[in-house]
């Protein structure tokens, strides 16, 4: 069955310790962290005091979605808080595209920076996370194939990083049936997350399609009945 991974970048952070207690007890499967710089995206979040907040409140597997420009400097702090999965971007080091508005979102075009990437990969492995990769919605697919083989999870995200509530890019299922693909084909076990704009008019589709983690922030905490919305989504 899909889980579910509420995201506390939509949570009320005057009553965090309840949010997170109130998801873990409506039947979420993982709390979701947006670590976010400021230049990687653009918008800053919360680093790892108010993670470590949720990790002490929450049981759940924690998984760090670093959106940062370096994610060399993150990895200890957040093996150190104990979260379960660390993520980053196979985008760090390309290009940024502006989007207007004080907006923008990086992206490659010619091949990311492999040993780089390679080396956070074993750098979370050794601190005894379990790594993962995420995409954008500009870069190709073709640019992650090579990695998956040596991860535990590929984050794809459904709109550009760096706010909640944003609407949802249907090309994902594109993109999703070409990871599940891949992943069929050549006998891989990594899961499939999906971040960005999730809710019950996707989530079904999602999952026929491949996912096996789905990422809801707005939507989930906006709900007026945690358990309820957990239930929609997973049938």
């Amino acid at each position: 069955m899909v889980k579910i991974a509420p995201s506390i970048l939509s949570a009320d952070f005057s009553h965090l310790a309840d949010q997170v207690k109130g998801a873990e007890q409506s039947g979420a499967d993982m709390i979701h962290l947006d670590i976010m710089d400021g230049h990687f995206v653009p918008n800053i979040s919360f680093g790892s005091a108010i993670s470590k907040a949720s990790r002490k409140n929450c049981s759940l597997p924690h998984d760090a979605h670093l959106m940062v420009t370096d994610p060399e400097n993150y990895i200890g702090e957040f093996t150190a808080i104990g979260v379960e999965y660390i993520t980053f971007h196979i985008e760090i080091g390309g290009k940024r595209i502006d989007l207007g508005h004080n907006r923008w979102v990086y992206t490659i075009d010619s091949g990311s920076d492999k040993p780089r990437i390679e080396k956070l990969i074993q750098q979370i492995k050794e601190s005894g996370c379990k790594p993962g990769l995420t995409l954008n919605p500009p870069t190709d697919i073709k640019y992650i194939l090579p990695f998956l083989s040596q991860i535990d999870l590929i984050l794809l995200m459904s709109v550009n990083p760096g706010f909640s509530g944003q609407d949802f890019m249907p090309d994902i299922y594109d993109r999703l049936d070409m990871v599940d693909s891949y992943r069929r084909e050549q006998n891989l076990a990594f899961e499939i997350m999906i971040d960005g704009g999730v809710d019950t008019a996707n989530a079904q589709k999602l999952v026929s399609g491949g996912a096996d983690i789905l990422v809801s922030g707005s939507s989930f905490f906006q709900s007026s009945d945690f358990k309820g919305f957990i239930r929609k989504l997973k049938s």
